[in-house]
């Protein structure tokens, strides 16, 4: 008789029951990978899909600016598109418009960090504000946008231009009507701006603040666009936090003038946003390794968080077993060699990949099943950190993905692919890691599988 073993979650053992290697019913192997770099599209970016509305989540942060030239990874542009609305319908302001006279309306969002060079000579960007004009329903909160999804707006009149320095930007507070503003963008608009919407408030009922809908049908939002001919970071802004202030003043009863503002802000339940991020590696290091389809795999890997380069790969040794219990299987992988340092102190690496399960598409992608199993990311892992090797330190990877390779084993599915990309923790397009390849001759730093398995016994 044979004993069949099925694959169960509750087969997969912790860490601390693994059985130690006796080579004669437990064994160690190590298997080589095939890797190759591939461009990870779609990335959603703003709107809806899939039961996420990305644009209501106040930890995603929108990405603008530009890094002309990374020499591993090339050139990333961001753009962004923000709505705002008056904090009710049917807004009026706080003195009737005949009598009130506007000096400013400024459009502020709040700064998070700066990826990119921050140290450069000249960290001086140049944003514009457009009013947005976009058409039709592929822009709106109800539909999906992706990092290829571009705004539409008037590129020959745009309301405002302000040069942001990413050197001080994080320690700049902007002292607002007296008291000191935390850092952020701040776009003062055009007198006309202003003027436009108080005629719309004086129109009342027919006017396009009596409604949500009116309002955001007649001003269909801002783009904030970069100058993409110069720059070496992104800034990151908190849009979740967008305001439109008015600053005015009025007669007051008696005499004299008060001085005021009225606020629209982002709402996420009737505003969107989104950002448009391009890449271009023409010229970089890593040009040369995209989409490759090496028999050996690349000898480099290139990796960014959504949107940008990622690592499709599989495990071809792992087949040939037979049907073993798998105890531990655990994927490593490690910094090349040839790394540029300079690079990576100004381009940051990645602290913490993700992986997924594919096929020989690369499209069909899936969340891992290991990260289910023990319902916790910690177990599969992915985080960074250090290693020596012949007394080099290198960034180093390691994924604990027992139950994939147990299942991929037990069915021999020569279709199944793992693919690792960033861990995007809410900034889209920030750091980047170069890892040893396949196809390395670097044997001490090639990414490995590590596995601890058991025969099964038959009776």
């Amino acid at each position: 008789m044979i004993s069949f073993w099925g694959c169960k979650e509750n087969t997969i053992l912790p860490r601390d029951l693994v059985p130690a290697v006796d080579n004669i019913n437990t064994f160690d192997s190590s298997f080589d990978l095939i890797t190759h770099t591939l461009y990870q599209d779609s990335f959603l970016t703003g709107g809806y899909r899939s039961g996420l509305q990305l644009s209501s989540s106040a930890t995603y942060y929108t990405a603008c600016g530009t890094i002309l030239s990374d020499p591993s990874f090339g050139k990333t542009v961001a753009a962004m598109h923000v709505e705002v609305l008056p904090a009710v319908p049917n807004f009026t302001f706080k003195a009737a418009t005949t009598a009130m006279t506007i000096d400013s309306v400024v459009l502020s969002m709040p700064f998070k960090m700066a990826y990119g060079d921050t140290n450069a000579t000249a960290g001086t960007q140049t944003f514009k504000l457009y009013r947005s004009i976009k058409t039709g329903t592929e822009l709106s909160r109800d539909s999906a946008q992706y990092e290829f999804t571009k705004d539409s707006f008037d590129a020959a009149n745009p309301l405002a231009s302000l040069s942001v320095d990413f050197n001080t930007i994080s320690s700049d507070s902007p002292l607002v009507a007296g008291l000191h503003q935390q850092p952020q963008l701040r776009f003062q608009l055009p007198s006309w701006f202003g003027d436009s919407v108080k005629a719309q408030v004086s129109l009342g009922a027919t006017g396009a603040l009596a409604t949500y809908s009116g309002f955001l049908s007649w001003w269909k939002g801002f783009a904030i666009v970069p100058d993409s001919t110069t720059g070496r970071t992104l800034g990151y802004f908190d849009s979740y936090r967008t305001r439109l202030t008015f600053y005015y003043r009025y007669p007051k009863t008696g005499g004299g003038e008060d001085t005021v503002n009225d606020v629209f802000s982002f709402d996420p339940y009737y505003c969107n946003r989104f950002n448009t991020i391009t890449h271009n590696y023409t010229g970089s290091l890593s040009a040369s390794f995209i989409n490759t389809q090496s028999s050996l795999g690349d000898s480099l890997l290139f990796l960014q968080n959504e949107p940008g380069l990622v690592n499709v790969f599989h495990v071809p040794g792992i087949l040939q077993l037979p049907n073993v219990i798998v105890n531990r299987a655990e994927l490593v992988f490690t910094g090349a060699p040839i790394q540029n340092w300079s690079d990576t102190l100004a381009y940051s690496p990645l602290a913490r990949l993700q992986i997924f399960r594919t096929d020989t598409t690369g499209n069909n992608d899936k969340v891992a099943e290991d990260y289910a199993q023990f319902n916790s990311s910690a177990y599969v892992d992915g985080k960074r950190s250090n290693v020596v090797i012949g007394g080099l330190t290198y960034p180093q990877y390691k994924f604990t993905v027992t139950y994939s390779i147990q299942k991929i084993i037990s069915q021999k599915d020569s279709t199944f692919r793992f693919k690792i990309m960033g861990a995007n923790q809410g900034y889209p397009a920030a750091y980047r890691s170069i890892l040893c390849g396949s196809g390395s001759k670097q044997i001490e730093t090639k990414p490995v599988l590590n596995l601890i398995y058991t025969k099964i016994n038959k009776l």
